[in-house]
């Protein structure tokens, strides 16, 4: 028998019987009416033969189909199952992601006006202290919020029903020795009060006993309120956190270059429904943060991953980060939004143009929705700095493939080769560098993408890894060290436009723990005597300065006498053995001097 006209029993089954039933001719070779091959199957219109199928599919991706500019092409009708009717397509998504089929060519790409027409940053007249940039993103409200639900919790979980009874300054200064934790690391948190590894800024604030209930308490929402536990939602445990948070981010004067990339919040437990995998990470395991910063690293938006949806989109799932986090954003201002290749595809730039938002991002090689552009060899076969590129019919986008030491590709809608642009590499075969030609839309990327990068590696330098059974405290230190990094961008942002110089970050987070600790608090912990005389200063004593924040609070500034005379720190001139027990510095106090009042009222 010809392998040809081969065919299997068990799959034309139900065709045969339905055909004996119906008296119905017979698609299949070898029964009903012959007919030549010629001929078009009958009734079926979407109907396409196995043996053609694979030719015709082929000639269809080669052949170019003229449409309007960022239409998308209709799906090719499905082969209909033996015994089924045929069904109309219906459905607007047949093609993968990226494969949404725009015409392009190969002519230059004329640049759009995208000039800026957003708000500016407008710097303060008096630069604020560090303490009230952290206080734009951990409000007083967040606080006292948290306070109230940290209370309720403490009851809830205690079987004596016993209350933790915190304040909001002592919750401050939980936050504060958080901080200063991650300027001086140990492998736990005991270590801070052990003996043999004490950290005095840490451990002279609150007792260990103190500080481990204050952690086992923290709480955010009513878990007996049904009306919390909204449906979908997995992080409703710290939703209120989160969303005052997030209000907060979005007060920030938005900038004219953004980035959106993705940050992981590291977290090796197994009790959590938000627990993520990305194997290309440092940290692997944890929960993955969609972030949308500014290019000099400043959180304005974010969003908690939760796990996909199941659902299929028009521009999956990275398409619709990008168009939820754009959201924010004012339309017809002509921002610019960078991107990787998770989330870059046509179909996405023509969206955010419809907002006048233009958009930059990596390609991957099967989102290039139809078009045409060398191989990799034929670029490699060119050397270091050969480039082709494509531009939508209408001009609206480019794609560009460049080479370096391997190929890559961009698409942009505000930016494409010209004008060029030298990068400078290092060549093997000469033991020289060189300069090679890069499109303008690379240097566009490579300046303007790390943003969130940025975040992150601010973030990495001094936090604290606070171990907790419950995966959403993860999250809550998290948010305070967006908070931290958020606030001394801000400032850092502030003192360049006022010429001023700026505090590093190791110093601005070491001041705002200390504002926290001690502003409108006594000095010390609170087990011990506020009266008693502190003991006579060691010669080499090193005292730290208080913030101007603490200076000023007017609380717990009592003179005492001290054993030894020092110079005053208002006068510079006169010795006194006056010393402010909560500023620790030595100040005048006599019938002709009174630098005391001076250096608090100042």
């Amino acid at each position: 028998m010809d392998r040809k006209k081969r065919w299997d029993w068990n799959k034309h089954r139900q065709l045969i019987l339905d055909m004996i039933q119906n008296g119905d001719e017979s698609e299949i070779e070898g029964f009903g009416d012959t007919s030549s091959d010629e001929d078009d199957p009958v009734g079926d219109p979407d109907y396409t033969p196995l043996n053609q199928e694979s030719s015709e599919s082929e000639c269809e991706s080669d052949r170019e189909v003229p449409q309007p500019v960022g239409e998308i092409s209709q799906p090719e009708g499905e082969v209909s199952q033996p015994g089924e009717a045929p069904q109309p397509s219906t459905s607007t998504n047949k093609h993968p992601l990226g494969q949404e089929k725009f015409t392009w060519r190969k002519k230059p790409f004329e640049a759009p006006d995208c000039t800026f027409k957003g708000e500016s940053v407008i710097p303060p007249d008096v630069l604020p202290t560090p303490l009230q940039y952290f206080r734009r993103f951990i409000t007083e409200e967040m606080i006292e919020s948290m306070l109230v639900q940290t209370n309720l919790y403490s009851v809830q979980t205690s079987g004596t029903l016993k209350n933790v009874s915190t304040t909001v300054k002592e919750l401050e200064i939980l936050i504060g020795m958080y901080l200063r934790m991650g300027l001086c690391q140990l492998p736990g948190n005991r270590a801070y009060w052990e003996n043999d590894t004490r950290c005095a800024m840490v451990a002279d604030n609150m007792s260990r006993n103190r500080f481990q209930t204050l952690l086992t308490s923290l709480h955010f929402t009513d878990n007996t309120d049904l009306s919390n536990r909204q449906e979908g939602d997995k992080c409703w445990k710290i939703r209120p956190w989160l969303d005052r948070f997030r209000k907060q981010c979005l007060e920030i004067t938005p900038e004219e270059y953004n980035s959106i990339d993705e940050q992981m919040v590291s977290f090796r437990g197994t009790r959590s429904p938000i627990r993520q995998y990305v194997k290309s990470k440092p940290h692997p395991w944890g929960f993955k943060i969609w972030a949308r910063c500014t290019s000099t690293g400043i959180l304005c938006d974010f969003q908690v991953y939760e796990g996909g949806t199941g659902k299929r989109t028009t521009l999956g799932m990275g398409g619709d980060v990008v168009l939820k986090l754009c959201e924010t954003l004012p339309p017809g201002q002509n921002y610019k939004v960078f991107a990787d290749n998770l989330f870059s595809s046509a179909a996405l730039v023509h969206q955010l143009l419809q907002r006048q938002i233009f958009y930059t991002g990596t390609l991957r090689s099967n989102r290039l929705s139809g078009c045409l552009l060398e191989d990799d060899k034929s670029l490699a076969k060119r050397g270091r700095g050969s480039f082709d590129a494509r531009v939508e019919k209408g001009g609206s986008m480019a794609i560009v493939k460049w080479h370096d030491n391997r190929s890559v590709t961009l698409i942009s809608s505000h930016a494409a080769v010209e004008p060029q642009d030298k990068a400078r590499r290092w060549s093997k075969q000469e033991k020289a560098f060189l300069d090679v030609n890069q499109p303008h839309v690379v240097k566009e990327y490579n300046t303007f993408m790390g943003g969130v990068d940025l975040n992150d590696g601010c973030i990495a330098r001094y936090k604290y890894n606070m171990r907790s059974r419950r995966w959403y405290i993860y999250l809550f230190w998290h948010s305070i060290m967006l908070a931290l990094v958020n606030a001394w961008l801000t400032y850092r942002r502030d003192c360049k436009l006022l010429g001023e110089r700026p505090l590093n970050q190791r110093r601005f987070q070491a001041e705002v723990a200390t504002s926290l600790i001690l502003i409108q608090a006594k000095r010390g912990r609170p087990s011990l005597d506020s009266n008693t005389t502190p003991q006579p200063a060691t010669p080499k004593r090193v005292r730290v300065r208080v913030p101007n924040d603490v200076r000023l609070d007017q609380v717990a500034h009592w003179p005492v006498k001290c054993a030894k005379r020092g110079r005053c720190t208002v006068c510079k001139q006169n010795a006194t053995t006056t010393l402010c027990q909560k500023c620790d510095v030595r100040l005048c106090f006599t019938e002709e001097r009174n630098c005391f009042k001076a250096h608090h009222f100042a």
